[in-house]
């Protein structure tokens, strides 16, 4: 097809997605061509002023016995556990159990003279406690996220960690803080995290598909997690849930989650005091408050709209949750592949919900995976130097093609995944993730100076990187 006839198939698509067409039918069109493209197996829900306008599911629950998801499908959503947790140690401090102002200490004897001790609950909840995150250990993944642990032995692991800075002056994302948090939870309410989630929180929402997963559990109507890999689809890896209380060890549906949005629109858990401090941004550039970033979502080159959101991603599962409090709505997305375009698609959903135009491109990682399961890496690297600037047709998403190189690196295939990131480098040059795992690969091939030379470079994109500076130093001391 020529560019004339290209351009104009486009415009025609757009102009079907502004005109003749409800939300609803928009909405319907927009995610059946995401799921064709397959950047989306999941569910999906859209609510405007209150009321649900568009809900669906796509793919497959299980892909063993070829059973689809469905609106009511239970999904992991990752790190969308914070904004519960966010809500759960709210609800103690409402009761008087929690103080914003006291220190981790105060609650867990066991961190006193450590570096966190100090540490006051508010800084934990807005990530600004300095507690690094649990990507500072090289074998975390490996090794360390496939083992049991009980509360106090897994908060063993980081308690003696040095803080990333002074506690309060900096944002730094940290899953141990919240892991910390649910400990805490446990403590001053002689309950378990899954036990006062369910009673001061889903109870009282009405979120009865909800829960805190553990593998050994029986969950009806769970969906199995996926990584879309070369060729097709693989099994997710395995991760012990015992590590991830407090951050991210949530199933969850998506109605159940638009009921936890309204449930903090109309204050049913806390009152308007507690809701306004959740939802204020923190320190920039992050905006991040208690539980969800709260800044302007860009969903168009000149659009943008006051909201609170959060992403979460765990083993096979991709999680987005957005608020609009202005017109009480909401979007979020559960997929049980991964990755995918989740800002992609969730900036897609709030346009149309904006009656602005929408244009779909194929996504370019997607030819490349294609391309390395038939015809290998070299061919995938050309066949995507060749469509990458087609930009009528194609559109590149960075962080999907680094997933690829590092999904590539975790199947053990060193020479494919340094190849494909070895292209990244060139075609992604700002982007600190991309560094790191270029680094990661070398590492992995044993190119000592290499990786440390990307490990530099991660740092001077971004001097914060905790991952970067702890790998080269221990790196530089050999």
């Amino acid at each position: 097809m020529s560019i004339k006839h290209c351009l104009l198939a486009m415009a025609l698509f757009v102009a079907g997605l502004t005109s003749g067409q409800t939300k609803q039918s928009r909405l319907a069109s927009l995610m059946q061509t995401y799921h064709r493209y397959n950047m989306f197996d999941g569910a999906v829900l859209v609510a405007e002023n209150g009321r649900i306008i568009y809900k669906a599911a796509f793919g497959l629950a299980n892909r063993e016995w070829n059973i689809p998801n469905a609106v009511d499908t239970k999904f992991m959503i990752g790190s969308v556990s914070k904004p519960l947790t966010a809500m759960l140690v709210l609800v103690q401090v409402q009761k008087g159990l929690i103080n914003l102002d006291k220190t981790v200490a105060d609650y867990l004897p066991g961190f006193k003279d450590k570096p966190a001790g100090h540490v006051t609950i508010r800084q934990l909840l807005s990530h600004t406690s300095g507690i690094p995150n649990y990507d500072i250990m090289p074998d975390f993944f490996p090794v360390i996220s496939r083992r049991y642990f009980e509360r106090d032995d897994y908060i063993k692991l980081f308690m003696d960690s040095s803080l990333a800075f002074t506690p309060g002056t900096k944002y730094n994302y940290s899953s141990w803080g919240y892991f910390t948090l649910g400990h805490i939870v446990e403590k001053v309410t002689g309950r378990s995290y899954a036990e006062a989630m369910k009673e001061d929180v889903y109870d009282k929402l009405g979120m009865r598909n909800s829960g805190s997963y553990y593998h050994t559990q029986i969950v009806h109507n769970r969906a199995t997690g996926y990584d879309y890999s070369p060729g097709g689809y693989t099994s997710a890896d395995f991760r012990d849930q015992s590590n991830t209380m407090g951050t991210g060890d949530i199933y969850s549906t998506v109605e159940d989650l638009y009921k936890f949005h309204l449930g903090i629109t109309n204050h049913t858990t806390l009152n308007k005091e507690l809701t306004d401090a959740m939802l204020t941004p923190g320190i920039k550039p992050a905006d991040y408050g208690f539980g969800w970033f709260n800044k302007n979502f860009r969903y168009t080159n000149t659009d943008s709209v006051t909201s609170n959101f959060h992403l979460g991603m765990t083993e096979g599962f991709i999680s987005f949750m957005l608020r609009i409090p202005s017109s009480n709505s909401m979007v979020v997305i559960l997929c049980n592949s991964s990755p995918t375009d989740f800002f992609g698609i969730t900036k897609s959903l709030v346009s149309i919900l904006y009656n602005k135009p929408v244009t779909l491109k194929q996504p370019v990682h997607k030819v490349v995976e294609s391309f390395i399961g038939t015809k290998g890496a070299v061919a995938a690297v050309n066949e995507y130097n060749r469509i990458k600037d087609d930009t009528v047709k194609y559109y590149t998403d960075w962080i999907s093609m680094n997933f690829i190189a590092e999904q590539l690196l975790q199947l053990k295939r060193y020479e494919d995944a340094r190849i494909i990131s070895e292209n990244n480098v060139l075609a992604f040059p700002g982007k600190d993730l991309v560094m790191v795992t270029m680094a990661n690969i070398y590492l992995k091939l044993n190119r000592r100076e290499d990786a440390i030379r990307f490990y530099k470079k991660a740092l001077e994109i971004y001097p914060g990187y905790e991952e970067a500076r702890n790998r080269l130093k221990a790196l530089e001391s050999r």
